[in-house]
């Protein structure tokens, strides 16, 4: 359901287009003419400015969230789910034992965390997990789906802390039968966890990387401290998590009446500004690589200011 600071948002975004009539290559939503840049030119004045394809990623993951309304069930229901309910080991074709259960039960499992929702909204939830989740942890087409690997990869989507999203996936991986009653889990199943995370989450990874998995015989195991460390790698783990966390944060953090240089919709969450020419983009502008058509440059450098308190602090630090 829309909110009112969006539903606000778009209200103020046709008045502005009633006033001023966009030229160039807009189209009806008012957006102005614009270039897309190739990444290479995309630069970043500091490591504290998000970069452009981490922040594509991210913003995927949070329109993901927000169909499914997982970020609104906290990630302890999910310790409970565990806790609380008994489901009976099977074997998979391979002959290991797993704590799988049909996809209809799992609906049901989803009926708790989502009790919140509307039955036509929980059915759209349920269609999106189906699409983005249980097609690829059902890579056979069996029906069935390893419970303590889907608690697992929606984990970090949850809501609640960063660490305890880990702590929650990393018990998930524990409470798997081939982990059961150790603290530790096999580093070959946290390889695998991290695979199926970015093949789910990071769409440019795709299966394929899952297939350097099968065959792993690394019999080392992993205690919950190294598995944050593989989990928070940026280039191997799940490391677009801490920019989801910013867009989650900053979802209502807005900037006055400034707008995006290309389409022209109020700036909510981070602000990306051109320290050159000294356009804005939003996120969204900022991720696809758009820029207005009249800043030609061969380098774009940009700096993120995820409240206009920041833009204050860095006025008084010139006057220092």
């Amino acid at each position: 359901m829309t909110n009112r600071v969006e539903l606000h948002d778009a209200i103020y975004h046709l008045k502005q287009l009633q006033k001023k009539k966009v030229k160039g290559n807009g189209d009806s939503n008012g957006e102005g003419a614009f270039v897309v840049v190739e990444p290479s030119k995309f630069k970043t004045v500091s490591e504290k400015t998000t970069l452009r394809q981490d922040l594509s990623n991210a913003l995927q993951i949070r329109a993901f969230q927000r169909v499914t309304r997982l970020s609104r069930c906290e990630v302890d229901l999910l310790k409970r789910e565990m806790t609380e309910n008994d489901v009976p080991i099977s074997y998979s074709g391979g002959g290991g034992p797993q704590k799988s259960i049909r996809k209809p039960n799992l609906e049901e499992i989803l009926r708790r965390l989502l009790n919140f929702l509307k039955p036509e909204t929980f059915q759209g939830a349920v269609k999106a997990i189906n699409e983005k989740i249980l097609s690829v942890l059902d890579e056979t087409g069996s029906g069935r789906v390893d419970l303590g690997m889907f608690y697992a990869v929606i984990a970090p989507i949850c809501g609640g802390p960063p660490d305890k999203r880990k702590r929650v996936a990393f018990d998930a991986l524990l409470w798997r039968p081939v982990n059961e009653g150790s603290s530790q889990i096999r580093k070959v199943d946290v390889m695998k966890y991290i695979k199926l995370l970015r093949a789910i989450y990071v769409p440019s990874d795709g299966v394929a990387e899952m297939l350097e998995v099968h065959g792993e015989t690394d019999s080392s195991m992993v205690s919950f401290s190294e598995f944050v460390v593989m989990f928070d790698d940026p280039d191997r783990g799940f490391g677009v998590m801490s920019t989801l966390m910013k867009l989650e944060s900053g979802d209502r953090n807005r900037h006055g009446h400034r707008v995006c240089s290309v389409c022209h919709y109020p700036i909510i969450g981070s602000r990306f500004k051109e320290i050159k020419s000294h356009f804005n983009l939003c996120s969204h502008c900022y991720s696809e690589g758009k820029v207005p058509s009249n800043f030609k440059q061969d380098e774009y450098k940009f700096k993120e200011y995820g409240r206009e308190a920041e833009v204050m602090k860095d006025k008084c630090m010139c006057f220092t």
